[in-house]
């Protein structure tokens, strides 16, 4: 009888404990974004969509009626996120690298910089805005970079598929 008064005492006192642990987890809110470091597998993220995908990701641009090219609009985002362990699509690798760039070309070998309006990403999972002052097709499909910075061996980026979209 003892024993299982015992019991059911340490039962109780482990499901407080529980849900202790579960409401102070609750009350710390998200997880700070972690740093981009090296030997990291990651994928680029389109307006919240993730790169490593067939399908092409909607950019939408502003175009006037006769125009082939234009800006995108406002309230698109860029970001990048890491993957554990690495799965299937067109992954990046950071290799030595800290520092994720964007580029809507592809990108330089060895390139040490970035054009001052393209985002650097050194967190996962923190989104900035995809520049407005880029010029880029008004449709069509094309590949988007997510490169480590600098891009050299064994780094590799990741590639994310887009469809270009006008808008009047």
């Amino acid at each position: 009888m003892a024993s299982m008064l015992s019991l059911r005492r340490s039962s109780g006192m482990l499901g407080l404990a529980i849900a202790a642990v579960v409401a102070v987890g609750f009350q710390a809110g998200p997880a700070q974004a972690s740093r981009v470091a090296p030997k990291q597998y990651f994928t680029g993220v389109i307006n919240g969509k993730a790169g490593n995908t067939t399908t092409p990701i909607t950019i939408k641009i502003a175009c006037s009626a006769a125009g082939t090219t234009g800006h995108p609009l406002p309230g698109q985002t860029l970001a990048v996120h890491q993957l554990f362990p690495p799965g299937s699509g067109s992954l990046g690798y950071t290799g030595t690298d800290s520092r994720i760039g964007v580029f809507f070309a592809a990108p330089p070998p060895g390139a040490a910089r970035l054009a001052a309006t393209l985002p650097t990403f050194t967190r996962y999972d923190k989104p900035q805005p995809l520049p407005t002052s880029l010029t880029l097709p008004c449709s069509g499909t094309a590949t988007v970079w997510f490169s480590p910075i600098p891009v050299v061996p064994p780094s590799r980026s990741a590639t994310a598929p887009v469809r270009y979209v006008s808008q009047p």
